[in-house]
């Protein structure tokens, strides 16, 4: 099961992971993953999200279907 953990301005996300991170940037928010998979890498881009709920959501549905065990959040409302 994929977790939730705020990061500070200061973190990042460890090297050695598959994660998604999501930031606030001009207002919107903005989620961003990674995968490494035996056929290739994988990346989460989407467009970005209105709202933080929207990003989590899409973002932890993204990391579950690809058994990431963690979404970063450095977004502060």
């Amino acid at each position: 099961m994929t977790q939730l953990k705020d990061i500070d301005g200061a973190s990042k996300p460890p090297e050695k992971e598959d994660w998604v991170l999501i930031e606030k940037v001009d207002g919107k928010f903005v989620a961003d993953g990674s995968l490494s998979a035996i056929d290739g890498p994988a990346y989460f881009q989407p467009e970005p999200f209105d709202t933080l709920d929207e990003a989590v959501t899409a973002s932890l549905a993204w990391a579950e279907q690809n058994e990431i065990p963690f979404v970063y959040v450095r977004a502060s409302e």
